[in-house]
């Protein structure tokens, strides 16, 4: 197994060959490994403190009042859903049991909303708990991750040869997403291949990953077939590739097949994990070509190319309905 160092956001602002060097380190682990650790982002302690504290009250509040905020419908991704309520592997068109795990996911928190120029229809408002703190929590997370994102996204720019800013315009009405994921004691054995979250990929550009260390996390699929335990803390982050990502990339970064592995049978009676992701996803409507360096040297989009916004509601309502791209059933 290639192992590779963190990459170091504050190393790669220090100067050019120091830039130079991170992003060397972001290239060989994503064309090679499929992730990257992430340091140096500058989020203070007391911010993943708060976040993940307010977030297990949340979780430990009854399905009632939970139920309050619950997501509406299928394409419309805000709010808590419960246990058994998705499936990831549906999102590969792979049938699969329903994933062990419930979830709580916001949009952005300032920008445009449905009805509004540049929105797109996946611009919902986001539902929030009557719980302390948690609005102010998750808000400020959501903040600090658009910008990582953004300098990930500058440093990938430059690295190949593009404007820094190259991403920015296909960013400014952004439809990312914060995931909270929270998977409980499995007292009953999982299904044959039923896990906490079953094997796919992610739909848009990064996705970065904060998750606590407990047992039955986070796996990688190796290009060997074998999957790779990725070690987690709250404040290291772990940066995986989505699908529109590796399509700008020609797939020189392929998008990273993962899933949440079960905990040993040994501890599954009490351990429970909780998790973040953050869904870095373009406008509504940027069409997503290969970027000019992997495309002879014009970047151009085609008849079939994939279109941010259709190919991110088409993969959410995959996964919500088990299978189906109707909203409607």
């Amino acid at each position: 197994m290639l192992s590779i160092p963190p990459v170091d956001l504050i190393e790669a602002a220090a100067d050019p060959a120091s830039r130079r060097r991170q992003f060397e380190l972001l290239d060989a682990a994503f064309s090679e490994v499929g992730y990257v650790h992430v340091v140096g982002h500058r989020i203070p302690s007391s911010v993943f403190t708060e976040l993940y504290a307010v977030t297990r009250r949340f979780f430990g509040l009854p399905a009632e009042e939970k139920s309050k905020v619950a997501q509406p419908t299928p394409e419309q991704v805000r709010g808590w859903s419960g246990a058994g309520s998705e499936g990831m592997a549906y999102s590969l068109g792979e049938e699969t049991h329903a994933d062990l795990k419930e979830k709580m996911d916001i949009g952005p928190v300032t920008g445009p909303t449905i009805g509004q120029p540049g929105a797109g229809p996946m611009a919902y408002p986001n539902l929030w708990p009557e719980l302390p703190e948690f609005r102010t929590a998750w808000e400020c997370y959501y903040q600090h991750m658009q910008r990582v994102g953004a300098e990930l996204l500058a440093l990938a720019a430059e690295g190949f040869g593009l404007s820094r800013q190259h991403f920015v315009p296909l960013f400014d009405a952004e439809l990312s997403m914060l995931r909270a994921l929270h998977f409980p004691p499995q007292p009953e054995p999982p299904l044959p291949h039923q896990f906490r979250a079953g094997i796919h990929t992610d739909y848009g550009a990064f996705t970065v990953v904060s998750a606590e260390s407990t047992p039955g996390g986070l796996q990688v699929l190796e290009a060997d077939g074998e999957w790779l335990e990725v070690n987690t803390t709250p404040a290291t982050l772990v940066v995986l590739v989505g699908d529109l990502l590796a399509e700008w990339t020609g797939n020189h970064w392929p998008a990273t097949l993962h899933r949440t592995a079960n905990p040993p049978r040994s501890v599954a009676f009490e351990n429970s994990r909780l998790a973040f992701a953050f869904y870095q996803h373009p406008n509504w409507d940027v069409e997503v070509a290969e970027l000019s360096p992997f495309a002879g040297g014009a970047a151009h989009a085609t008849d079939d190319a994939l279109v941010s916004g259709k190919h991110l509601a088409e993969k959410y309502v995959r996964q919500t309905t088990f299978g189906t791209s109707d909203p409607t059933v």
